[in-house]
């Protein structure tokens, strides 16, 4: 069974999985992609991923989410909207987003009539992910003070969801200027697209489980199984309170994310990924290097991901194992996957994807299945 077949099949249970937790099909998949620049040009790499994205919709991927970085080679597409915007018009069923914008990088009014203009192209399959930034380096470039960062995100977030909701940007600027203006265009999902975010900590796990956002995080060697069960029971706890940001969404999706590579043997997918992961790592940690700082310098590294369970890798029947136990012991309805990063050519991504699509997905839907029953 493909992945898009089961998913069909699995549309029925809907109507069942309103009251819960659940997503409609048991598991729901996504790409994650942060346009690092591996071994070719910014415009090589740019169209192979709206290439790469169009055959993920053809097999049945539900979401393709990019990230935002700037000054960076970690990504050559440094404002994740434009890119948003291109992919609009080479798919029609996929929900496509940023995660994350990182609000105080933005003009908050102008980010509002974005988002209200990338659902309108989208035809309502925007996903809008928020957050606050990770780099203390990207976000000085912007003046930002790296210690404001949290509760500038916080205004910002409020005033652009009041502003999609009402059509009104109406805000009395604490941290942010003030404003008082029409959004020229409003979002076709109301009161706004539903709201993701990304994230590690059990404190913020609780936050976006009250409030019923979209969640994504790391397995962690296992730590997921906690962060997973404080979401939810935040959101049994507040799932009926009025004023929740993402309340207009019945079933959110609670997730893990990680590089997947797979190929004919487990020496190929381990030569694959270790090449693809280094030069990742270097992406990711040019900026902070040119500063002296070497604290995410194991975030990523190849090692670490294998060792703690981040990074699946080997044969379609290894990839497989690993993901069906992580579903069965945590109980998440999504996962994300980067599978096109670092120097990995266009070939060894599509067969990455194709063997995930036509085995993995499938045997996680029914892992699922069975925790569920």
């Amino acid at each position: 069974m493909t992945l898009k077949s089961a998913q069909s099949a699995e549309s029925a249970e809907s109507a069942e999985s309103a009251g819960s937790t659940e997503s409609p099909a048991p598991v729901e998949f996504g790409i994650f992609d942060s346009f690092d620049l591996g071994r070719t040009t910014p415009a090589e790499l740019l169209a192979t991923r709206l290439r790469f994205a169009a055959e993920a919709e053809r097999l049945g991927i539900g979401h393709y989410h990019v990230t935002e970085h700037h000054g960076t080679p970690l990504s050559v597409c440094p404002s994740p909207n434009l890119f948003l915007a291109a992919l609009s018009q080479r798919t029609t069923r996929m929900r496509l987003g940023a995660l994350v914008n990182v609000l105080p990088q933005h003009d908050p009014f102008r980010l509002a009539e974005e988002i209200g203009t990338l659902d309108q192209l989208t035809g309502g399959r925007i996903d809008f992910g928020v957050g606050s930034g990770v780099s203390p380096y990207e976000l000085a470039t912007f003046g930002v003070d790296p210690a404001q960062a949290k509760p500038i995100y916080a205004e910002a977030l409020e005033a652009v969801t009041a502003a999609l909701r009402t059509g009104r940007f109406h805000h009395e600027g604490r941290l942010l200027r003030s404003y008082d203006a029409e959004l020229s265009v409003l979002p076709v999902q109301r009161p706004y697209p539903p709201l993701w975010y990304a994230s590690g900590s059990a404190g913020t796990a609780e936050w976006a489980g009250r409030h019923a956002i979209n969640f994504v995080t790391r397995w962690n060697g296992g730590a997921v199984v906690e962060t997973v069960r404080t979401y939810r029971d935040a959101w049994e706890r507040h799932r009926h309170e009025d004023g929740r940001l993402n309340g207009h969404v019945a079933v959110p999706r609670v997730g893990v994310a990680g590089s997947v590579v797979i190929a004919p043997s487990e020496e190929q997918a381990r030569d694959i990924f270790g090449h693809a992961n280094d030069l990742f790592c270097a992406r990711v940690t040019h900026l902070w290097h040119r500063h002296g700082d070497h604290r995410v310098d194991t975030v990523f590294a190849t090692d670490a991901a294998l060792a703690n369970g981040t990074a699946y890798v080997g044969t379609v029947e290894t990839v497989r194992d690993l993901l069906v136990h992580q579903v069965e012991s945590s109980g998440v309805n999504y996962f994300e996957m980067s599978v096109f990063f670092g120097d990995m050519t266009f070939d060894e991504a599509l067969f990455s994807l194709r063997a995930f699509a036509r085995q993995v997905a499938p045997a996680m839907s029914a892992a699922r299945r069975r925790a569920r029953e």
